[in-house]
């Protein structure tokens, strides 16, 4: 081959290559906070690296405040495999007040938050706030959120609720750093069950709702250290997963909540929704560059024994699309003794679902946190 030939053909692998590198940092999940932190931006890459790599990080709301049989300082998950699960989920519901809307102290979840962090987990806030009209609880649907809005007659009430949200994260700090959080604020919209979903609002205020909180906490507090989640409850089509989505610059992550696909009396065909969620999501995370996750889910006293195995594990490991979601979280375990009730979708110690849950972590997809804080980002 002539010289001028190889020098032209290496000329063209190089620039090629560079190109596909160059295209690849284009498609790269990044956060909209152009101020975030350097914390807050490593915290993402690794949800992205997760995702890349088609693993999932395992999940568990108030997970270290309470379980079963139990109430303060703890962890089903770890009584039951021996390590602590890699993201935890807590709620602002009647912030502003001692406890949480689960009874758990603010001034803990603050301890836990920082205690997990210190050991490389990740933790997860959402927020049922009160009706601020009818003054009662998330699950009043008295419509509300048109005046809630600049120039509502509850908007101070609104801006006072933010104020002492922005108070609650930027305590969240360890030896000067801020501690990263994802915020998944006003989910579920696609239901009606809450004040903020469904026929309750329009689709243009629930936009509005979603994009004066982003901005009120990123610009007029000065918050760099969120991760804004956008997650909606069970749905067929993108079309019904965009149908109120804020746009792109106020969200960085792609989820969604399903409960209905893992009830007892699911379908097959009910069952296969959480494939096709989990290609939707994926997809569109990845058209927009964004992390996708399954915010939200799980069986209620876990009452098939290979629940974690043959039903959940399967469909997050469905195809490659499906091995996307970076994350995945199951519900709390209400402690049985206060609430008289078998509310718990993770096995506690002596369960007879434990032995699955303890195979289902073990499967080299599912990251629990010991795993997770030895991961380095590339």
């Amino acid at each position: 081959m002539k010289t001028q030939n190889l020098i032209a053909l290496f000329l063209f692998c190089f620039i090629s290559i560079g190109s596909t590198n160059a295209t690849d940092k284009e498609n790269e999940p990044k956060l909209n906070d152009k101020k975030a932190t350097k914390a807050t931006n490593a915290l993402y890459q690794k949800l992205s690296q997760v995702s890349a790599e088609g693993k999932t990080i395992f999940g568990h709301q108030d997970d270290l405040a309470y379980g079963y049989h139990w109430w303060g300082n703890g962890s089903d998950v770890k009584n039951v495999t021996g390590d602590y699960p890699g993201l935890y989920g807590w709620d602002m519901g009647e912030i502003g007040n001692d406890k949480n809307l689960d009874g758990v102290l603010f001034s803990d979840i603050k301890k836990y938050i920082k205690e997990a962090y210190a050991r490389g987990g990740i933790t997860t806030l959402s927020w049922h706030m009160i009706n601020l009209k009818a003054k009662t609880s998330s699950w009043d649907t008295t419509r509300v959120v048109d005046e809630m809005l600049k120039g509502g007659k509850y908007h101070e009430d609104f801006l006072k609720k933010l104020d002492l949200f922005a108070d609650f994260v930027n305590d969240l700090e360890i030896d000067g750093e801020k501690i990263p959080v994802l915020f998944r604020p006003w989910h579920e919209h696609n239901g009606s069950w809450f004040w903020w979903g469904g026929k309750n609002v329009t689709e243009e205020d629930y936009k509005s709702l979603w994009q004066f909180t982003v901005k009120y906490l990123r610009d007029k507090k000065k918050i760099h250290h969120l991760i804004y989640v956008y997650s909606t409850d069970a749905f067929q089509t993108e079309e019904q997963y965009l149908e109120r989505f804020p746009g792109d610059e106020y969200v960085d992550v792609l989820g969604f909540d399903d409960y209905g696909a893992f009830r007892e009396n699911a379908t097959p065909e009910r069952e296969a929704w959480v494939i096709n969620e989990l290609e939707i999501v994926a997809k569109l995370a990845d058209k927009k560059g964004k992390v996708c996750a399954f915010s939200e889910s799980g069986l209620e006293a876990v009452t098939d024994d290979t629940f974690f195995t043959e039903k959940l594990l399967p469909k997050l490991n469905h195809n490659e699309w499906t091995k996307k979601a970076a994350y995945m979280m199951l519900w709390r375990n209400a402690n049985y003794e206060k609430e008289q009730r078998d509310h718990f979708y993770v096995p506690y110690k002596g369960h007879s679902s434990a032995s699955d849950f303890i195979k289902f972590v073990e499967d080299p997809s599912i990251l629990l946190e010991s795993e997770l804080s030895k991961m380095k980002v590339n």
